[in-house]
């Protein structure tokens, strides 16, 4: 049953096509190993919670994949606001909102059935799906053959005593690798890798540090960052301040890190220093975490595999040939 994802979390789940055909699958090989890799009209589920999952979602319809994200009602309704903007107005985009209900368990089985990909994703840094909610998403006879999971940075480096110091005072999204949390974690990559292994599907893990950023920046009035991302109404959202620091953030840290394993840091001695607009260790852009699950389902070099997202200075988001190569070089 879809409410029972993780009873500390408001949970997600929804509605896809069945009626894409074996065309739209892709053979692909890598590391001795055959993968599917999706491709465009290939139905997509997107579950979860927050910004990075709404964007998630977004991007998921915006690279052609029939998309429906099934969330909690407070997404869905947040979702009309910050989703949608002047580059991609409401009905644009192959993507579809449903609220989690408690009569929604069938609709959730039968979105799950139909489902050729899957991408986990939560702001919340309390958000796991539990084994039995994984049961659900990942149906013994569905369709499923990719699974994008998003985990944190685990490896502990770069944490302690001024990572937590900087989250209690200056950023509450900064990810401090709390133990009890890193279990939590830990235990559901171990079940998804499990889960899809015994269905046949391939899976990839994109872990996160800090999220920062993932609307628009001044692009609708001419300035940079990427049209693409979530709406202005974005930042009006959490903590504000005399200056958006997310909104400088959207349009000066665009560059990306992408490396294989649990491999970065966390902020270390500078956590109090980069807890906002700095770009600094540990910090990992909504923008490209969302991009990285999405393009993980259609790259045959990402199959099997897992990825630590990370942010560098840039006014440059990378392309979808970008992406592509990022993935086989790392």
């Amino acid at each position: 049953a879809l409410c029972k994802l993780d009873s500390r979390l408001p949970q997600t789940m929804v509605h896809l096509r069945s009626d894409v055909a074996l065309g739209v699958l892709l053979i692909a090989f890598t590391r001795g190993v055959a993968s599917i890799s999706l491709v465009p009209a290939s139905n997509v589920l997107v579950v979860g919670q927050g910004p990075v999952m709404l964007l998630a979602a977004k991007l998921a319809a915006y690279s052609g994949f029939e998309t429906t994200c099934v969330a909690p009602p407070v997404d869905v309704d947040m979702a009309a606001s910050i989703v949608f903007n002047t580059a991609t107005p409401e009905g644009s985009l192959p993507l579809t909102f449903l609220p989690i209900t408690k009569e929604g368990d069938a609709a959730i089985e039968a979105a799950a059935a139909a489902a050729d990909g899957l991408i986990i994703a939560f702001d919340d840094q309390r958000g796991i799906v539990s084994t039995a909610a994984l049961g659900t998403l990942m149906p013994q006879n569905g369709k499923l053959q990719r699974v994008s999971v998003m985990s944190r940075y685990l490896n502990g480096a770069g944490m302690g005593f001024f990572a937590n110091a900087a989250k209690v005072a200056a950023n509450s999204d900064i990810w401090n690798a709390d133990p009890k949390l890193c279990s939590g974690l830990r235990e559901m990559e171990k079940e998804a890798i499990s889960r899809t292994t015994k269905i046949g599907a391939a899976h990839t893990v994109i872990r996160a540090g800090t999220l920062k950023g993932g609307g628009c920046g001044d692009t609708e009035t001419g300035g940079a960052g990427d049209a693409r991302f979530l709406a202005p109404a974005f930042y009006k959202l959490g903590q504000q301040d005399v200056v958006n620091w997310r909104l400088l953030y959207d349009c000066s840290v665009l560059g990306v890190i992408l490396v294989a394993g649990d491999s970065l840091p966390g902020p270390g001695l500078t956590a109090a220093l980069t807890a906002t607009d700095k770009c600094g260790a540990g910090d990992s852009h909504r923008g490209a975490v969302a991009t990285a699950l999405v393009e993980a389902l259609r790259s045959p070099f990402a199959a099997n595999r897992d990825f630590s997202v990370g942010a560098r200075e840039s006014r440059d988001f990378p392309s979808e040939e970008e992406w592509a190569s990022l993935f086989k070089s790392a």
